[in-house]
């Protein structure tokens, strides 16, 4: 659902309240896009990728087993740069 400028709402309430709904339904998306594996187990059960993308070290199990692709100080790393953190 996208809200339109131009929408004609029954009054300024249900116009908020519209856009409210659209803020949170965008902010799940997000979030559910973020949560979502980085890779899934083959049909054979081994994985994709074992060795962490960014510094190749091998991936423990517990990784490996949340679909992720890059081992903790990497993926640290990584989501302090997308911060700002350097």
């Amino acid at each position: 659902m996208h809200i339109e400028d131009n929408e004609k709402c029954a009054d300024p309430l249900d116009h908020a309240s519209k856009i409210a709904d659209q803020h949170a339904s965008d902010k799940v998306k997000e979030i559910s896009r973020l949560a979502a594996p980085e890779q899934v187990q083959n049909p054979d059960g081994s994985w994709p990728v074992t060795e962490c993308v960014t510094c190749g070290d091998d991936l423990i199990p517990a990784r490996l087993a949340h679909g992720f692709i890059r081992c903790v100080p990497c993926k640290s790393k990584l989501e302090r740069l997308k911060n700002g953190l350097g």
